[in-house]
């Protein structure tokens, strides 16, 4: 979950879009990513607690315009192991409640921050590099939400981001005819000099399996002849793919 009154390292980048928003009649939707690190030792301690999340820590959440809430477990190496966090802010401003205070005492000695994290966070806040919102949808179409990694050269973080500022229109409709929304990719530093990119979507469609090997048209295909060789692919990736899933530990609305 989140670390100590700094709600996911965040809370600069929410002051700003209060001071932004002031006058508008609804703050506009913030999407955010976040990274820290965990020892292999305490993962099972973490998914046990997540898995049956305080009510009260939800309530927190929920005051705080925290909304579509997820949390990943994600190995980078054999045994090196990171959560991934997702959420959209709804807000304009908030601050730590004595519940959550509570229970970060219990999440954060299971946690490892990033030596990489800007100062005063405790989950490093990641840069989103690529977002497409896809055809409208209502929540309840989701069908189930998925997040993956990937390793990106340092050399090649400019190239990758150019590209990902612009991507091809045959591509973003490949993404919306296979059931992908809300797709987002951050892109941050789990050591220096160790470039990685986590992405977030959420799945629509009846058939995932069926709907991602049909990603694979020509031109997807094509992107990827491009994209591909900017990244490198993580130890334990399956064969025949790219990104490297992770394990869903923690949602809420």
């Amino acid at each position: 979950m989140v670390g100590k009154g700094r709600l996911a390292g965040v809370v600069l980048v929410l002051v700003a879009a209060a001071l932004i928003g002031a006058g508008c009649s609804a703050p506009a939707r913030q999407r955010h990513g976040m990274v820290i690190g965990i020892p292999a030792e305490h993962i099972g301690e973490y998914q046990r607690l997540h898995a049956d999340t305080r009510p009260a820590v939800l309530e927190v959440i929920e005051e705080a315009k925290i909304r579509n809430y997820s949390i990943f477990l994600g190995e980078i190496a054999p045994d090196d192991y990171y959560l991934f966090g997702y959420y959209e802010y709804v807000g304009r401003n908030h601050a730590a409640d004595e519940t959550m205070q509570k229970w970060w005492q219990r999440t954060d000695p299971l946690q490892q921050p990033l030596e990489t994290r800007a100062e005063g966070e405790w989950w490093a806040r990641w840069e989103e590099v690529f977002h497409h919102d896809g055809p409208a949808y209502e929540p309840s179409e989701i069908k189930s939400r998925h997040g993956s990694i990937v390793g990106l050269h340092e050399e090649h973080i400019l190239a990758y981001t150019q590209m990902h500022a612009a991507v091809w229109p045959g591509v973003l409709d490949t993404l919306d005819r296979t059931g992908v929304r809300n797709y987002s990719i951050f892109l941050g530093r789990i050591e220096p000099g160790k470039y990685l990119l986590f992405s977030y979507f959420e799945y629509v469609g009846d058939d995932f399996a069926g709907d991602m090997e049909d990603m694979a048209d020509e031109v997807t295909k094509l992107w990827w002849n491009y994209t591909d060789p900017l990244q490198s692919r993580l130890p334990g990736t399956p064969q025949g793919q790219q990104w490297k899933a992770m394990e869903q530990v923690f949602y809420t609305d």
